[in-house]
């Protein structure tokens, strides 16, 4: 059996998993990450719960001006540990966007999106 060989050495056990470990890490940080999603913000595109999504995180700070509007984005939440969120792209830097809700009461407000901004 292949498992007699680790377990005559522990330590060469404990290496080849950290070993893949990190490997799994760096993929799934660098290259490709699938995960669930949770909550109604991006209603009707996914259920509130049960959906799992697919990332191709060398996208990563758009470096290859590739994303379009429209596009799903994946971010990091800033004010909760650990959180990831995602949202369809309305707006580049350089855009004009609308501030408010379009067919809401009230002032339409247009403002351009700025390199820092986005």
């Amino acid at each position: 059996m292949v498992f007699t060989h680790f377990r005559a050495r522990p330590f060469h056990l404990t290496l080849q998993t950290f070993k893949l470990m990190c490997a799994v890490h760096l993929f799934q940080t660098h290259v490709f990450a699938v995960g669930a999603t949770s909550g109604p913000s991006m209603c009707p595109t996914f259920a509130v719960d049960g959906d799992w999504v697919a990332t191709d995180m060398t996208h990563a700070r758009n470096r290859r001006k590739e994303l379009r509007i429209g596009d799903l984005v994946q971010y990091r939440i800033p004010i909760l540990d650990n959180a990831d969120g995602i949202k369809r792209l309305v707006g580049l830097p350089g855009d004009y966007v609308c501030m408010g809700t379009p067919g809401e009461r009230g002032e339409d407000q247009m403002i351009q999106r700025g390199i820092a901004g986005c």
